[in-house]
């Protein structure tokens, strides 16, 4: 990944955590990286797609974690939240 993409990743995720994603408006994003709004929109389309960018980045790096430790593929599912699913049988 290029590193201006990385960085408005990396930078969108600060401002997300701080302020929420409501609150987080695309120029709070280029302000704070001092770049254009059209230079940002080179890069994703919207603000919508940079966060799902950042979620997507977060459940691959939680799977490569889960296989260094051995847990079993399928053993946390899309529609719990990511809470591992609990087998009582």
């Amino acid at each position: 990944m290029n590193n201006t993409k990385e960085m408005i990743l990396q930078i969108a995720l600060r401002l997300f955590a701080r302020d929420g994603y409501e609150a987080t408006s695309v120029s709070a994003i280029t302000a704070e990286l001092g770049i254009t709004k059209s230079a940002l929109y080179k890069h994703y389309k919207s603000k919508r797609e940079i966060f799902d960018n950042i979620v997507k980045r977060m459940r691959e790096r939680d799977a490569e974690h889960a296989n260094e430790f051995g847990v079993p593929e399928g053993s946390f599912s899309k529609g719990n939240g990511g809470a591992p699913r609990h087998d009582p049988g």
